[in-house]
């Protein structure tokens, strides 16, 4: 329900930074680039990994849908998302003033909320529900987001982060509420207004909780440094969950408590794992764009 809306609300976080020194469209061009590089590479990794293993897969692929890139994949179809969302920020840049961030915001979530639980089929049209978190964010700008989570209290940021949870974890267990990016079946305006509650007050939690671990235990810098580097769990764990669960089924290990256990760690560690060798063995092109793609732009 809620971690894509995390991912888009952090998603934008910076890109007003980003914009404002490097220039706008410089800036969302090249990132552009970057996101459709990894777009691109990983469409056929994972293609090619389900045509190998097809036997295995509980969902086998073939040559030419594979190389049908226009109709996303898995998770990838997020980066055709965020490149639209980085050349709709270039284009409005809404913190040139109050007036253009309010109609702009406005028109966001209107359309956020028309497209909430709809998916469509070509790149760029799913999750533009999405859309409402990543220009909150856009507009508030992560310093300032920062500043508030330092200044507010310990008690508070935990008081506050329980209630969100208990509350998102309510909406989604106890009602109909739609997820962002599908479940048009049941879609209903309650049942969307109560997906958008839900998924913000997950946001909520999320963000909350974090500050709360970073000033509570040293040992949250485990979960700072795997948030530093959640891309490339993002771009990788599900090859990494699919080849644990198709072992664990070779092994005869049929718990679902041991598959989620193993899954999670091995969908976590194995992408770490693979970034750390990419960077050794100084095939960085893995999971950001080679240079001489960026310096074109």
């Amino acid at each position: 329900m809620f971690h894509l809306s995390v991912f888009a609300f952090t998603a934008g976080l910076f890109v007003q930074r980003g914009m404002n020194r490097a220039g706008a469209w410089r800036y969302a061009m090249k990132r552009d680039a970057e996101f459709l590089w990894i777009y691109v590479l990983w469409s056929f990794i994972s293609g090619g990994t389900k045509l190998a293993l097809s036997s295995a897969v509980n969902h086998p692929t073939s040559v030419p849908e594979i190389l049908t890139l226009w109709i996303p994949s898995e998770q990838y179809w997020f980066f055709g998302w965020i490149a639209l969302m980085m050349i709709l920020s270039a284009l409005v840049q809404p913190w040139r003033s109050t007036a253009r961030a309010i109609s702009s915001l406005t028109l966001v979530t209107l359309g956020s909320l028309v497209m909430w639980g709809i998916g469509g089929t070509v790149i760029g049209t799913q999750g533009l529900g999405l859309a409402f978190f990543f220009w909150v964010a856009l507009i508030v700008r992560g310093d300032r987001l920062l500043g508030i989570l330092k200044g507010m209290s310990l008690p508070v940021a935990v008081l506050v982060a329980v209630f969100s949870t208990v509350v998102m974890l309510a909406l989604v267990s106890l009602t109909g509420a739609t997820t962002p990016t599908e479940g048009a079946a049941g879609r209903t305006a309650v049942n969307v207004l109560l997906g958008v509650l839900a998924a913000t007050a997950g946001v909520v939690a999320v963000l909350l909780w974090s500050s709360v671990l970073a000033r509570a235990d040293r040992r949250a810098e485990v979960f700072q440094y795997i948030g530093q580097r959640s891309m490339a769990v993002f771009i990788a764990h599900v090859l990494f969950m699919a080849a644990a669960r198709i072992v664990l089924l070779r092994l005869g290990v049929d718990q679902v408590g041991l598959h989620l256990l193993i899954g999670v760690v091995i969908g976590v560690g194995g992408p770490l794992m693979l970034l750390w060798l990419s960077q050794l063995l100084r095939v960085q092109w893995l999971f950001s764009a080679p240079q001489w793609l960026t310096r074109r732009v």
